[in-house]
């Protein structure tokens, strides 16, 4: 097997008091279709966005391939620094290839690269961002809500547009049949740490149903040895 392109380990951060993350760990290998789910509040984006490089964490371990290129796709991009969506969707690719590869995408997703950011609606401010994302031909796409303000034609092309591509795909989405067609592997957050398990989304929740089930189950059996315990001093 392949060697990661990127490596989180052992990662903890606390945010506003709360311990967020208590060890979670996230390995993405070349080519690898992960989906990353838990509850809402959980830290799914958060662990996204230090796997991303653009927060820190308090404690824990980031590797990245050297020379591997990652692609990000936020909730909420920042359009303040670029005068047309063309300019933003060509800011991370080399000055010396131009904006060939934007433009492409832009009117892929029905944009002409000539809008002013600051008048987009949340439909053509998603599509923007993921133009920029896809662009440089990243090695790792993280995705936060992917399919957000699209709509359906905007999201099988990109269902298929990620598809065709070799990029290693990290997804988070509340799209169940997105993440049904591209995941290969589950990534489960819950609780501060991470379980991995080696086939797509549709088969989480009967995993997950049964790590539930034999977690019940051992705490039924130490509270039963509890009591025996206790039964046994007295």
């Amino acid at each position: 097997m392949a060697p990661p392109l990127l490596q989180l380990t052992d990662i903890r951060l606390t945010f506003g008091g709360k311990n967020l993350l208590e060890g979670a760990d996230l390995s993405v290998s070349p080519g690898e279709k992960i989906c990353l789910v838990g509850r809402n509040g959980s830290g799914k984006s958060t662990l996204l966005r230090i796997a991303a490089g653009t927060i820190e964490k308090d404690t824990g371990t980031r590797f990245l391939q050297p020379g591997a290129k990652v692609g990000v796709l936020a909730q909420e991009p920042d359009f303040s620094a670029y005068k047309t969506t063309l300019a933003f969707a060509a800011a991370d690719l080399p000055s010396d290839e131009g904006d060939h590869a934007a433009r492409f995408l832009l009117t892929e997703l029905g944009l002409t690269g000539e809008e002013d950011p600051a008048t987009l609606s949340g439909g053509e401010a998603r599509r923007a961002a993921i133009a920029r994302a896809l662009a440089p031909d990243p090695d790792i796409l993280l995705l936060d809500e992917p399919t957000n303000h699209l709509d359906l034609p905007a999201i099988e092309w990109l269902e298929a547009e990620l598809s065709s591509r070799q990029s290693a795909l990290v997804l988070i989405s509340h799209d169940r049949r997105f993440l049904e067609r591209l995941s290969r592997t589950t990534v489960w957050l819950d609780r501060g740490t991470t379980r991995r398990i080696e086939r797509g989304f549709g088969e989480f929740e009967a995993w997950r149903d049964q790590v539930f089930a034999e977690e019940e189950a051992t705490q039924h059996k130490l509270g039963r040895k509890i009591a025996d315990e206790e039964h046994w001093l007295r």
